[in-house]
């Protein structure tokens, strides 16, 4: 309990220095912000100016890929893989630059998704239907006011809802309706209202079905055989409501609470199974709020808190393995609370400390379960220095944790502190030519599964540490009316990862256990481009390209592991070579797209044998859309064709993704 009350009584100590500042005067020098005007600043220059490399997907461009949920989306980045474990309804998790899921955070408006189950947060279970911008952090951002936990992470996938915005009017609403193939149905309805000149709120609820019955290829050798894919139905509701408060110009809030229910089938992975009737069940609710003020052109304070509640069910009625029906429910809590001061001694320079603090728990109906408790203190010191054509930022996060379980031994406590640097430089004053750098150490805790999941779990393990070196170039032009711009950035990044944690079988190879046995070296290279053309003042072609080369190899001490045949491998389900392109036409009469995904070869297993080659992949998507006016309204409809030369692959072994498929959507706004 001492651990317990100390990590509280330093959450309030911190609080208390951040409310301090709340009675910090004015200054009475006036002097102009030149420091953050990157937050006004559009998407292209963001990413122009930013110290690591930044990608970014705004709401039309959202529209143009043809994309239902947030993994859809993301898959356009570079430098990214998307474990897609099959259809609409399949599990699907988002790795940055072979780093593992476990090393990405994933942040909804301002405040991290987390799962202290798995580490992994599962992106399928995230539309788009109210996204307004999503984007994509490879290192550290620019931005140091911000939340300790968002120090912590290898990257960060930002998913930004749109504030409500009234013109003239106090209330907006939206009713959408989409529909496709393997009976998608997902409608849903937004609200938008204004209460008074400080208060405002929005309410959004989604509700999505499908069947999942798509028919796939089984191959076995030289066999084949035409089936249907099994138990992969999907059911999901989503409510979720905002209150939205503006005091003045420099003081704001904002308070969220989300609702998620979603019952869906497991499809077998093995070849020829008739059967599949595993099931899952997800709840999740979660009630967050935000405070920021920016007191004077020196004092800033920013608040963020947090409650977080899951349930999971699997239910499994007929398991061979134990000849009766399983069934297993997880419960977890987290209350999360976090404060950052942010002080500028001029426009040029700037400091901050973040403090955060976590409560995270776990329960299960399974015998002899532990029910860990961790507590988790972040503390970041950041500071900042920007000029026209100079940027640098620094940091250093330290990291302190408690564990404590009901039953048997806790896993050992840690404390660990990590820094992180990187810098942006316009080496010719007339020329949009930036240069960066970034060097961050982070690691990531084992997860509760990892540490306490029946005989699996193993209590004695170490963090998992990774050392992230990033080099590149991003370049930014505007040529003429006819080419408004044309962008181009380079990245080279080389990640290395020691104690990894992965599972690895027993001698009679039926029991695993979690090791730290791993070490991975990553060598990488990313490359963007973006275009535009005007054609006249009506209409406008959009072009934009990626391409990622990842050489993740395993290079586990062979003399550790006498037995190790998988050194110098690929790590599994990492191609080599990956990329993607899509072109937009935007015309007064009607809007197109058409999008290319492509990625070579992976391996399934650790060890590269030719029995585990999967296939490289193109899969092409078009769209057609078209906006009306009518009085107060605005409709529009779009109609779409995925996968559209009906291309069969896996991107997880033997989980065949759909073919071509078929979506259409209204949207009417008031």
């Amino acid at each position: 309990m001492s651990n317990t009350r100390n990590i509280i009584l330093s959450l309030v100590i911190s609080f208390c220095a951040c409310l301090l500042v709340r009675a910090q005067k004015a200054d009475s020098v006036r002097v102009h912000k030149l420091g953050e005007v990157v937050i006004k600043e559009n998407k292209k220059e963001k990413e122009f100016r930013s110290t690591t490399p930044l990608q970014v997907l705004d709401a039309n461009q959202l529209k143009q890929s043809g994309s239902l949920l947030v993994s859809d989306a993301v898959k356009f980045f570079s430098g990214v893989v998307v474990k897609d474990y099959g259809g609409i309804g399949g599990l699907k998790t988002i790795s940055v630059r072979s780093l593992g899921a476990n090393h990405t955070a994933v942040v909804y408006d301002g405040i991290t998704i987390n799962d202290s189950q798995t580490g992994q947060i599962d992106l399928g279970k995230l539309t788009l239907d109210n996204v307004e911008e999503i984007s994509l952090l490879s290192g550290q951002d620019d931005n140091i006011f911000q939340a300790a936990r968002l120090f912590s992470a290898a990257s960060v996938l930002n998913i930004k809802s749109p504030a409500p915005v009234f013109n003239k009017k106090k209330t907006n609403a939206s009713a959408t309706f989409k529909g496709g193939s393997f009976d998608l149905l997902n409608p849903g309805f937004h609200l938008n209202h204004q209460w008074n000149k400080i208060f405002s709120s929005s309410v959004n609820v989604d509700y999505m079905r499908a069947d999942g019955d798509y028919p796939y290829t089984q191959l076995n050798g030289t066999a084949t055989e035409r089936l249907k894919r099994l138990n992969s139905d999907i059911e999901t509701v989503k409510t979720e409501a905002n209150l939205f408060a503006r005091f003045s110009n420099h003081e704001k809030a904002s308070m969220k609470a989300y609702y998620y229910f979603s019952d869906r089938g497991l499809p077998s992975n093995k070849l020829y199974n008739s059967r599949a009737t595993e099931r899952l069940k997800d709840n999740n609710f979660f009630a967050q709020a935000n405070y920021e003020n920016k007191f004077s052109d020196r004092w800033s304070l920013l608040t963020n808190g947090k409650f977080n509640w899951g349930y999971n069910k699997y239910s499994n009625p007929d398991n061979a393995t134990y000849n009766a029906a399983t069934e297993n429910n997880y419960y977890q809590n987290e209350y999360y609370l976090s404060g950052t001061i942010m002080y500028r001694p001029s426009p040029l320079l700037s400091f901050s400390l973040a403090n955060d603090g976590s409560i995270n728990t776990m329960r299960a109906d399974m015998a002899n379960f532990a029910y860990p408790t961790r507590f988790t203190l972040l503390n970041a010191f950041a500071a900042k220095y920007v000029n026209n054509r100079f940027t640098a930022t620094a940091h250093i996060l330290s990291t302190l944790t408690r564990e404590s379980v009901r039953t048997g031994t806790a896993a050992d406590n840690r404390n660990r502190f990590s820094p992180s640097v990187s810098v942006s430089y316009q080496p010719i004053k007339k020329e949009n030519l930036r240069l960066r750098l970034l060097y961050k150490d982070i690691f990531r805790l084992p997860t509760f599964n990892d540490l306490y999941y029946g005989t699996i779990g193993t209590r004695t393990l170490k963090p998992e540490q990774a050392s992230e070196y990033s080099a590149g170039v991003n370049w930014i032009k505007n040529i003429n009316h006819i080419i408004p711009f044309i962008s181009l950035s380079v990245d080279g990044f080389y990640n290395r990862v020691s104690n990894k944690i992965v599972a690895v079988p027993s001698k009679n190879l039926f029991v695993w256990s979690m090791q730290n046995i791993g070490r991975v070296d990553i060598r990488g290279m990313e490359a963007n481009l973006e275009t535009a053309f005007s054609l006249n003042s009506k209409m406008k072609l959009t072009a934009t390209g990626n391409y990622t080369y990842q050489r993740a190899m395993d290079k586990t001490d062979k003399y550790n592991m006498p037995d190790k045949v998988t050194y110098n491998h690929q790590i599994p389900y990492t191609p080599r070579h990956s990329g993607s392109a899509r072109l937009g036409f935007e015309t007064p009469w009607i809007n197109l797209s058409y999008t290319v995904m492509t990625s070579g070869e992976r391996f399934s297993n650790q060890y590269n044998a030719p029995e585990y080659r999967l296939d490289g992949y193109t899969e092409h998507s078009a769209s057609v859309w078209r906006t009306f006016k009518l009085k107060r309204f605005s409709i529009s409809a779009q109609a779409e064709v995925l996968n559209l030369f009906d291309k069969e692959y896996e991107i997880v072994q033997n989980y065949p993704m759909p073919g071509r498929q078929f979506r259409g959507s209204i949207r009417i706004i008031y």
